[in-house]
């Protein structure tokens, strides 16, 4: 069986307008054919949840930037204390390199909504959260570095996404891909062909670990850097920016395999 899994922001969603509106026709082909459609975003449970509405699918979803997977049967969602050790090993940090970064449980409603763009309920979902914390880095590399090491020796790591500076567990959307599939397989009986799509470094393992990936052009941040898979033409780059390129991508795959 096939499985689609997708980065949000910047990729299935508008960088700017959030919007998903033009990977319709590619959505509603996914769904025709009875390919799973797997979110796997940076966002919250409760931030995805309209949104997997919208698309009018329904669990397993891949939060918080593969720290938690929801409604996935057999499978633990995650620690529930997680995000409150974060923010302890955030508070422990030295003063002077505390302040270089500033998250989401460091601002208010209105704040982050101000930041994102976002309407302030969505803000207020954003803020939801169980297993990470977005954020914004104003120091140096050399600062950056020291940052991650300390993060390390508490089990947290940081990646760069389109937008922000995630602190998470030291997992990853591939792995979280991984587990949901074996899932799959478990359940169908059968191999599992997986699809991901993305657009920013939180998603470069995920694009790598797929049978196939999909890069979604993002004008907002530099590319992500070619790799032999890419090379090898197991991942392939989009012309349009996020849903236009998702819809692309999708569209030009189902008709090269006659899916």
């Amino acid at each position: 069986m096939k499985i689609v899994f997708t980065d949000l922001d910047g990729t299935l969603l508008d960088h700017e307008t959030y919007s998903l509106e033009p990977a319709r026709p590619a959505l509603d082909a996914l769904k025709g054919r009875g390919i799973p459609i797997i979110l796997a975003s940076s966002k919250t449970e409760a931030e995805m949840r309209p949104i997997a509405a919208d698309i009018g699918i329904e669990d397993p979803m891949i939060v918080e930037n593969g720290a938690g997977i929801v409604g996935l049967p057999g499978a633990d969602g995650g620690e529930t204390d997680t995000y409150q050790r974060l923010r302890a090993a955030l508070e422990a940090m030295p003063p002077a390199l505390r302040q270089k970064f500033r998250g989401f449980g460091d601002w208010s409603d209105e704040e982050v909504a101000e930041k994102t763009g976002m309407r302030l309920e969505a803000a207020r979902l954003a803020r939801q959260r169980q297993f990470s914390e977005p954020g914004l880095w104003c120091g140096s590399e050399d600062e950056r570095e020291e940052f991650r090491a300390l993060l390390a020796k508490s089990g947290f790591q940081a990646v760069q996404g389109g937008r922000f500076f995630t602190l998470i567990p030291e997992t990853s959307k591939a792995d979280a891909m991984h587990r949901v599939a074996e899932a799959y397989r478990k359940t169908m009986g059968e191999d599992v062909f997986t699809i991901a799509l993305g657009d920013a470094p939180n998603d470069a393992a995920m694009l790598e670990a797929a049978d196939r990936g999909f890069i979604i052009a993002n004008p907002a941040h530099a590319p992500l850097a070619e790799t032999p898979r890419e090379r090898e033409g197991h991942i392939l780059r989009s012309d349009k920016a996020g849903p236009s390129g998702w819809n692309d991508m999708i569209l030009q795959l189902l008709a090269q395999y006659s899916w």
